[in-house]
């Protein structure tokens, strides 16, 4: 555990040896403080305080049980992606394929496959998730929300041609109207 990097998540499943062992040395770890428990078979080592470990937040809870191709969905990914000021009640994470059951304080939204197979990032996913319902869940222009997504590209957290690639398969017709909208405005930057 000693090399196991500072903030991620670990199950029985990562470490090697008998599972039942792994899982006794794993809850001897929580209750020695080395790491902490978040539900069952799953652990988190953070950061250690006068108080004890710093817990982890709970969209990222939500993320790493949503998996590959998750994201930020409705109020959440507007406010992730700093496009209004509303905190939402509950956190909502689109989730491809079968959600699993969500930690309380959480709400899984299903979405295509196809996310997942296209390893989309949760800021992909954000940027997706707030076209889908442009502009319900935003508190700035459009001119403001083209800003945000060209400057996540500059800064390669998000990638055009996946984004692209996605909204080909998008459902929502409001989610492919708003790229065709703001396609041309990344592209031209």
């Amino acid at each position: 555990m000693a090399r196991r990097p500072m903030r991620s998540f670990l199950s029985a499943a990562d470490v090697p040896g008998p599972r039942r062992a792994v899982e006794s040395e794993l809850s001897r770890l929580a209750a020695a403080g080395e790491l902490v428990r978040v539900r069952k078979g799953l652990y988190w080592k953070g950061p250690k305080t006068q108080l004890g470990m710093v817990p982890p937040r709970l969209l990222a809870v939500a993320l790493h049980l949503a998996g590959l191709g998750s994201g930020p969905a409705g109020f959440t990914a507007a406010a992730v992606l700093g496009l209004t000021t509303q905190v939402p009640a509950t956190l909502e994470v689109a989730v491809p394929g079968k959600a699993p059951v969500p930690p309380p304080g959480v709400r899984f939204t299903q979405r295509d496959i196809s996310r997942r197979d296209l390893r989309l990032t949760s800021e992909e996913v954000a940027v997706l998730e707030v076209l889908r319902d442009w502009p319900a869940t935003v508190e700035v222009d459009w001119a403001t929300l083209a800003n945000t997504v060209r400057r996540l590209i500059d800064q390669r957290a998000v990638l055009l041609d996946r984004l692209a690639r996605e909204v080909q398969v998008e459902h929502r017709r409001s989610a492919r109207e708003a790229w065709d909208r703001l396609h041309p405005f990344l592209v031209a930057s």
